[in-house]
Formats: structure tokens, sequence, C-alpha cells
């Protein structure tokens, strides 16, 4: 034997028990392996059947075919539904898709658009329905449970063909309890109209299920928050041309807001759209600037109106009305409203985050809070709320509140260094002059008030508010130096004059 098969054999000989354990613990993962394999085939093969064609498959050792019904999302089947072997059949796969319910409502589906009174309107497709059995449908429809199968396709059917039982046929689709609630949703959706309950599609999370490419393409449209310049290039290849007017509407309030303003000056359709866009956002945020601008618009009559029908049952609702830059007092609300805000913040727990460390509302609402606190006279909480206003403390408008509630809680000194302050920042503002004029008189700065006014007037010589609080001011400044020049000549004479005269006297 060769020398070096001698040592190789030496080396085994003397480490086989080593060599025989690795073997054993080779085999062992070997044998876990396959065990491990044959049951994940068998989970994935018995995926689908129920428990009780479990137990019988146990007790008889058969391959029981799966009757549950396809899953929700789509109508792709599984393997347990139409396959041969292990692989599904195109062919099995699209005799089903062609006679299923989802397969003929796929089919049918039209585009829809909503114009300006949010009014529905959907793309006939008279071609679509040539040759189909309208007997045989509505035949179906005579029991409960055809109307549960064949009820959505039937109504689709109906109104393609221009027949006008498919309303009552819609009606019928809406209220039944069987029906696939998929499909129930999509007839309440898109006859609407018929069914006299409107619906965004927002609303019907259903929508989305189904992949028809006009319809899938205007559920995006009206499900988007925003839509970029290329999503609407991909979205107008296969949306119809013919409501091209009701889906510009839709691009006026979700393009991006730079687009919107260009296009609003020249488009009727996107001036709306941004009118609508406004209204949105001063619902959401109650900005006083997005107020002024639907004040000044060409909509003016048309927000008023809407304002009006605006109710105040909620806080949300209250701190609206509070938002309204046209109201500087209290006096500028309705009585009616103004007890109804108060009404509202009565039952509110307003101490707990104001003084207790509680949760805060959102920086919005503390904004308006404060405004609120101001208008009704609750200096002490206003005061307390500007501290957790954030960036809002340096608005103007909240400066100026803040200024008055430090004053009202006798905090004169710092209600004056906030006027400066102010005076610094807004040198040539008319409110921020005519405030500080007023504070300066009120805490005994007369010549500095005579200053402001005098600074105010030439700048703003037709302001009818400057004008009269100046001419207050003149007045009552009058008096006191006239009472001041009094003393002084009763204090020059009180020597000669043991029974001086305490008023000064009236020249005629």
């Amino acid at each position: 034997m060769p020398e070096g098969l001698r040592s190789i054999a030496e080396f085994v000989a003397r480490y086989r028990v080593f060599f025989i354990a690795g073997g054993i613990a080779f085999a062992l993962f070997l044998t876990a392996l396959i065990t491990l394999i044959v049951a994940l085939k068998r989970a994935r093969r018995m995926r689908g059947i129920s428990p009780v064609d479990k137990k019988a498959t146990a007790h008889k050792g058969t391959s029981p075919v799966a009757e549950a019904a396809p899953p929700a999302e789509a109508p792709r089947v599984k393997r347990a539904k139409l396959s041969i072997g292990d692989a599904p059949s195109p062919w099995t796969q699209g005799i089903y898709e062609q006679h299923s319910p989802e397969g003929k409502i796929e089919a049918l589906l039209p585009a829809f658009a909503f114009d300006e009174a949010d009014r529905i309107h959907r793309v006939q497709m008279p071609d679509a329905v040539q040759g189909a059995d309208f007997l045989s449908a509505v035949r179906h429809c005579d029991t409960a449970a055809g109307l549960a199968v064949n009820g959505a396709y039937a109504t689709l059917l109906l109104w393609h063909s221009g027949d006008p039982s498919y309303a009552q046929m819609a009606l019928k689709v809406a209220s039944h309890g069987q029906i696939v609630p998929e499909q129930k949703e999509l007839i309440r959706f898109l006859f609407q109209d018929v069914t006299g309950k409107p619906l965004s599609p927002r609303a019907v999370p259903g929508l989305t299920r189904w992949s028809k490419p006009a319809f899938k393409a205007a559920v995006a449209l009206y499900n988007s928050p925003r839509i970029s310049p290329q999503q609407w290039n991909d979205l107008e290849k296969v949306l119809p041309v013919e409501f091209k007017r009701f889906y510009e509407l839709e691009l006026a309030q979700k393009l991006p807001a730079k687009t919107i303003y260009r296009d609003a000056a020249t488009s009727p359709v996107f001036s709306e759209g941004l009118y609508r866009t406004n209204l949105k956002t001063l619902r959401r945020y109650m900005s006083p600037a997005r107020w002024l601008r639907l004040r000044n618009s060409g909509y003016a009559t048309r927000f008023s109106g809407w304002l009006s029908t605006i109710p105040c049952e909620t806080e949300a609702d209250a701190l609206l009305h509070v938002a309204n830059p046209d109201v500087f007092e209290k006096e500028d609300l309705p009585e009616e409203l103004a007890a109804k805000i108060q009404q509202i913040f009565a039952t509110t727990n307003i101490q707990a985050w104001l003084f207790e460390n509680g949760k805060k509302p959102p920086l919005t609402y503390r904004l308006h809070y404060f405004k609120f606190f101001c208008l009704f006279e609750r200096y002490n909480e206003a005061v307390r709320c500007f501290a957790f206003l954030g960036i809002f403390r340096r608005d103007r408008a909240t400066r100026l509140y803040y200024a008055r509630a430090l004053f009202a809680v006798r905090m004169e000194h710092d209600a004056w260094i906030e006027m400066s302050s102010l005076m610094s920042d807004y040198p040539r503002d008319a409110a921020v002059l005519n405030e500080a004029a007023i504070y300066a008189h009120k805490l005994g700065r007369h010549e500095e008030a005579a200053e402001i006014f005098a600074l105010a007037r030439g700048m703003y010589p037709d302001d009818a508010t400057l004008a009269y609080n100046e001419a207050v001011f003149t007045e009552q400044f009058s008096q006191i130096q006239i009472q001041e020049k009094w003393s002084a000549v009763q204090k020059m004479n009180s020597w000669s004059e043991p029974q001086r005269v305490t008023t000064p006297p009236v020249i005629d």
C-alpha cells in the first residue's frame, strides 16, 4: 500500500468515532430538511380547505376539492378552484372571469365625473351591451337569491341600454341585504342620483378594487389628495374626453398651487377650483389670511352666504367664527352667536390644558382660543394662553391683543413694552399707532400720545378711527392741562386766599 494511503487509513482508524458521529448528524439534518419541504408543500396544497374538509382528509386519506369562495380582493381564482396539475390553467381562468359576476360587472363599469353642484355624471356605452341577454338577466332578478347574484350586473346592463327600469333595479340592489358589499357600494355610488344619497369616491373604499382602466383612473383622480402634472398626463390618456370640463374642476383643486393661481386669472373652472380650495383650507386651518383672501375675491357674496350657513354647534365651529378677521370686539359678533360661542366653551375643560399641564389642543386652535379669551374679556387666561402660541406670538394682531390683555390685568409696564416693540416693528401701521397712542394716554404718557397721534395723522389723514380717537384724546388732555394749571394757580395764591375755589372758572 502506498505510503500516502496508509497514513490516511491510520488517521481515519484513529478518529473513526468522530467520522461516524458526523455522518449521523448529516443524515439527521438532511432528513429534517426533507421533512420541512414536504410539510410546506402539503400546507400550501391544503390552504383554503375548511376545517371540516381537513378532518375528512385525515380520516379518508383523500384530497378533497376546496369549495371556498374566491377572495374578495380580486376575481382571480386560487389553485384549489381551477387548475390542471400544479399550474393554473389560462383557459379555465378566462372562462371563470368571463362568466363570474365580477367579470361581467367589470366589463360594464363606466367612467364618472362630478359637476359644480356635485352631481354625478356617467359615460353611457350602448356598444358594450350589444348581444346581451336582457330578458335572462332581468328574469334571474325575480328572486332574492337571483337578485343577490345578478342585481348589480342587471342594473348596469339596463342603464347602458337606456332602459328606464334600471332605476328600479338600482333601488332593489341598494336595499338588498344579501348582495356582496362591493357590488352594493358600487351601485349606490354610481346611481346616487337614483338612491338620493350623495357619496364621494373617498366614502366608498370598495371602488379601488375594480380595475377597468377608465373607471380606475376616475377613482384615482377623485381619491388623490394631490395631482402632479405628470400624473394628470397619464390619467388623461384613459379618461373620456367628453368629461374633461368636469375633471378640470377637480384638477383646479389638486394641481400644484402655482398652477392653480396662474390659471385662475383666465379660467372660470380654475377660479371656481381656487375658491373651493380656499374654503377647505379655511375650514381646516381657520387662517385669517385665507379669510381675507376669500372676502376680497370675486366670490365675496357667495362667501358671505356660505358663512351664514355654517352652524355653531361644535368647538371647531365656534373657533371658526372667532377667527373672523372682521371681529375685533365682542360687539362685532351677533348677540345670539356670541351667546352660543360662550355656551360651547362653558362645557369645555379649558383649565386642564391651560393651567394643569393637560393635553394641549392643536396650535391653530390655541391661537383662536387666545382671541376668544380677549374678545370675552377673560384676560388672565389670555395672558397664560399667549405663552403656548409658539410661532404665532410673532403675529401683529396677536401681539396687539396680548398688549390689551396685559393692560387689562394691570401689567401696564409689560403692555407698554409690547406696544413699543410693535411700533418699532410696524412704524407705519395705522392700527399699531392708534393702539399705542391710546395706551400712552391711559398710562399718563400724554405728550407721547400727542406725538403718536400727530405722526399717525400725518400718515393717514383720512382715517376716521384715528381722527375720532385723536379728538377724544385732545379733549381729555385739554381738561387735564386745565386742571394742572389751575392747581398751580391755587398753590401760588393759597397763602393769601384761605377760601379758594376748587374748580377753574368758565370764561364766557
